[in-house]
């Protein structure tokens, strides 16, 4: 083990960031411009504002809207600062039907911009483009669909009584797809709003699903609301609290100051018993254990590891397995074509992309050798290690060779598709030994001798030690490439994982 991997591997776990945003305000008929102005707090500490502006429009006699919802969030992850900004934009009918929607999301390494308009068959047309990569898909859409804030739409519109149950039908701008909410009023109860202030608020809790009805826990909010049925405070249980107050734009905007929230630290999963020279450790089993979670289809089982969970799923062991290129029955000879597919995150026919992985490969024979030498190129060349972007695309990474795990695992996928090699990327919790925990971590597959198998360019491993432990994974080839991050989201603060033997 060299200085340079043990520096590796004590300071560059990494936190993927969801980028599911809890939007503020309204959208209700009005003669002029409405804005409005929502802080963001994450586990008590303020990190950023979401801007909603509402203005009327008129074309051939017709009234709409136009609703621009624009959010800034900025946070530490160690020594750095991440900023992320996303404007999403819809127009409406005055009923509140959309009819063209335009997201345009900024994570620190270029804009991926998300678009479309609904026909009048009933379907959404939407694309999704960024460096150069376009991806279409249709979604099937009606009437009653909702922006991303159909909540505050409905509740604005309409008050909403105690007892009351109400459904309604959202799109999510990052997942790109429909979501059902219900919607439970509950009771008025005293809520503090910052600066001695209380008020006698709304309880409603929200329950949130797919339009096939699996639940999404971690989209589920409790909205407070007042008389007038304005959401002056919002919270949701993810990152250890993602709470939004209705606030002035000048407090909105403040500057955070000396108390920035390091998202990395407080997202570690502190474990009882250390674990040294984690990079090290071939075997591993653990025990999970969790409160209000269903740990069934949280962690899949796959070559690697496998999971004994009791029968209510609250609780259990999991092994896991370093594995070689060998290991495990053969698969089938090709692979979807979306792992060999680029995109606007894995762009692998950009022309530097395309220089390095024939460069690194030359007089390489075999597809296995070549991803080592892949994997090799990334971890050294990838020199500048930070955290100050949260996710960039390959082609990106690629010129500025700096990043976390991400970049490296979005880079060598990138590369390994340009020499004809399957690659995804892998979402999940890694070991880190200077934090005495988990921490959200970002590898790869690659498919070569009819195998998935596992390799990490941060920690230049080829062979996967047993500390890493998959939640998702995901092409990134879709036009809803974070959607895998939703199991990342799921645990935070919510699973407790306990190393019982590893060696």
């Amino acid at each position: 083990m060299t200085p340079g991997r043990l520096w590796n591997r004590r300071w560059l776990p990494c936190l993927i960031t969801s980028f599911v945003t809890v939007l503020g305000a309204f959208a209700q008929e009005a003669a002029q411009s409405l804005e409005s102005w929502d802080a963001i707090f994450i586990s008590g500490k303020r990190v950023g504002a979401v801007h909603t502006k509402v203005t009327p429009l008129e074309e051939k006699g017709k009234k709409y809207f136009r609703v621009e919802v624009t959010t800034n969030l900025s946070f530490k992850r160690l020594n750095d600062t991440v900023t992320m900004r996303q404007r999403f934009g819809t127009i409406e009918t005055a009923e509140g039907e959309v009819l063209r929607l335009d997201t345009r999301t900024n994570s620190g390494g270029g804009e991926i911009r998300t678009f479309g308009d609904v026909q009048e068959s009933g379907e959404l047309l939407l694309t999704m483009e960024g460096n150069g990569q376009n991806r279409n898909a249709t979604v099937p859409w009606g009437k009653d669909v909702r922006g991303p804030y159909a909540v505050e739409q409905s509740l604005a519109r309409k008050k909403i009584a105690e007892g009351e149950e109400r459904e309604l039908k959202s799109y999510v701008p990052d997942l790109n797809k429909i979501i059902t909410i219900k919607l439970m009023a509950r009771k008025s109860e005293p809520i503090e709003l910052g600066g001695g202030v209380k008020r006698d608020l709304l309880r409603v809790d929200s329950k949130v699903t797919t339009t096939e009805g699996s639940h999404i826990p971690e989209l589920d909010t409790t909205y407070w609301v007042d008389e007038g049925g304005q959401i002056l405070k919002t919270f949701t249980d993810a990152f250890g609290g993602y709470t939004t107050y209705r606030t002035t734009k000048e407090s909105a905007e403040a500057p955070v100051g000396n108390e920035r929230l390091d998202l990395l630290a407080s997202s570690i999963i502190k474990t009882a018993s250390r674990i040294n020279a984690s990079e090290t450790v071939r075997q591993g089993k653990y025990t999970l254990k969790t409160t209000d979670l269903d740990l069934k289809g949280l962690i899949p089982d796959d070559i690697r590891q496998k999971t004994t969970l009791a029968e209510d799923g609250k609780s259990g062991t999991l092994e896991v397995t370093t594995q070689d290129r060998m290991s495990g029955p053969e698969g089938p000879e090709t692979v979807a074509e979306e792992y060999l597919a680029a995109s606007p995150l894995v762009n692998s026919d950009d022309e530097r992309i395309q220089d390095v992985a024939t460069t690194a490969t030359r007089g390489v024979a075999g597809d296995w050798l070549k991803v080592v030498a892949l994997n090799n190129w990334v971890s050294r060349n990838i020199r500048r290690k930070n955290f100050a972007v949260a996710f960039a695309p390959a082609s990106t990474v690629v010129r500025s060779l700096s990043g976390d795990c991400t970049e490296h695992s979005v880079l060598l996928a990138a590369l390994c598709r340009a020499a004809g090699i399957p690659a995804k990327t892998v979402v999940g919790l890694v070991y880190v030994d200077s934090l005495g925990g988990f921490g959200f971590h970002m590898w790869n597959e690659v498919y070569v001798n009819r195998r998935w198998v596992a390799v990490d360019a941060t920690f230049r491993q080829t062979e996967v030690d047993a500390t890493h432990i998959k939640l998702g994974e995901s092409s990134l080839s879709t036009v809803a490439p974070y959607e895998t991050f939703l199991s990342v989201v799921r645990v935070f603060n919510r699973l407790a994982i306990e190393p019982t033997d590893v060696q």
